[in-house]
């Protein structure tokens, strides 16, 4: 047996039976016809906003599964929520591919009250270039072409 989960997102308009109606045949499916099918976690989220519209609908209500089962069993799971009318959109993934989720700790520099690391950056000070650009120059040059192109 596999573990797997399954995210489910019903139309938002759909009553709380209707939900449970949903999330009782996944179980019955997963668990029942002597499979041995394990359901480890069942959330229902609520209704959410979703990403972009789906079927219309700019809200979802999302139910998860977590889940151990045979690999047959996806398939009627998979058939029974393009089937079914409420479920707007679902995905099931094998949850061993799924990384474990990484705990960064998030520290806070510190500094020290004595020094100021301010002073220890070296900024450029542009008033004080050695070389000074004449963009007058520039100009003259641009007029002697324009007036050699005339000649021409």
């Amino acid at each position: 047996m596999n573990k797997y989960e399954t995210i489910i997102i019903i139309n938002p308009n759909a009553d709380t039976e209707t939900v449970d109606k949903i999330t009782t045949e996944l179980q019955n499916m997963i668990t029942g016809d002597g499979t041995g099918g394990v359901i480890t976690k069942l959330e229902n989220w609520g209704k959410r906003k979703l990403a972009y519209d789906i079927k219309r609908n700019k809200e979802g209500i999302y139910v998860l599964l977590d889940y151990e089962t045979d690999p047959k069993i996806i398939q009627r799971i998979e058939r029974y929520c393009i089937l079914s009318e409420p479920i707007i959109k679902h995905m099931t993934v094998r949850a061993e591919d799924i990384p474990e989720p990484r705990t960064k700790e998030i520290t806070k520099p510190i500094f020290d009250e004595d020094e100021d690391d301010f002073t220890q950056v070296d900024f450029k000070d542009y008033d004080e270039d050695e070389e000074d650009i004449d963009y007058d120059d520039d100009e003259e040059d641009n007029e002697d072409d324009e007036d050699d192109e005339e000649d021409s």
